[in-house]
């Protein structure tokens, strides 16, 4: 089980993140735990990182169940006070998270890592790209503002949910051919990530961020189908701005902006269920 001292013990000395630990055996839902302790913790007490063995309510994009037996994933919820850089674009943080736990995946596993827009995490394995991990954002705005975040995130590290539970494929890191993995180490690697680029944005740096998230994405040139809130786009995901949009050319040449939306790429299972977020 992961413990705070022991998840202290890891960080580099002058690291700005995470400033207060808190590790479960078995909660709700971290992001709940989290949004609470932003809420009694005084300022210099953030950013504050609640990791946990078990989610028992524990959910996705758009509110879909999270399932992962005891001890099997990384679990965690990250709440910060945003830089001043990402209160007014709040994806940042999305990229934040998702080029950290590509390069950790790569630098702690032999498996090839990509990235389905916005924030789904895959890895690549003998029948194609699966899902691995999945990354959650929660806010709050004032006038316009984000004023505070939360960032759950959760790994798939030796279960994922078996078919046909998901239409989506689903793996974990050790069942796509990793070796025995460390939980420990993988989160200790993954908060060194968070912290390179948390200083980037401290710095006012978007640049460098913006572009390694977008050559990650295996989305982009494919053909996709993007389930809306109103609409089912088809097209080719042609590129994303600097705002993360992504640009879809339909078949017709119409151009259409996703904002937001569930992906999947023709030719493959449906990709739209969530499963690894935290």
């Amino acid at each position: 089980m992961l413990d705070p001292t022991a998840i202290r013990a890891g960080l580099a000395p002058d690291a700005t993140l995470p400033v207060t630990i808190y590790c479960y055996d078995q909660v709700s839902s971290t992001m709940d735990l989290t949004r609470t302790a932003l809420a009694t913790l005084p300022p210099e007490a953030l950013p504050v990182l609640i990791t946990a063995e078990e989610q028992v309510a524990g959910r996705g994009r758009l509110g879909r169940r999270w399932i992962a037996p005891p001890g099997s994933a990384l679990l965690f919820s990250l709440g910060l006070r945003p830089p001043p850089i990402v209160a007014t674009t709040p994806a940042t943080l999305i990229w934040l998270a998702t080029v950290a736990l590509l390069e950790t995946i790569d630098t702690t596993t032999p498996l090839k890592a990509g990235l389905k827009w916005p924030n789904d995490v895959l890895v690549q394995t003998p029948t194609g790209w699966a899902k691995t991990a999945g990354i959650l954002l929660e806010g709050s705005w004032d006038t316009g503002r984000l004023v505070w975040a939360i960032i759950g995130c959760g790994v798939n590290v030796s279960a994922a949910p078996e078919l046909p539970a998901t239409l989506y494929p689903a793996t974990a890191l050790t069942l796509a051919g990793a070796p025995m993995i460390d939980r420990l180490h993988l989160l200790h690697t993954l908060l060194r990530r968070y912290d390179f680029w948390f200083r980037q944005l401290q710095a006012g740096e978007t640049e460098r961020l913006w572009q390694t998230w977008r050559s990650r994405l295996i989305t982009l040139g494919q053909m996709v189908t993007i389930t809306t809130g109103n609409d089912v786009i088809h097209g080719e995901a042609v590129d994303v701005d600097r705002s993360g949009t992504l640009i879809v050319r339909e078949p017709t040449g119409i151009i259409r902006m996703v904002e937001s939306g569930d992906v999947g790429l023709i030719g493959q299972p449906d990709q739209s269920t969530d499963h690894s977020d935290g």
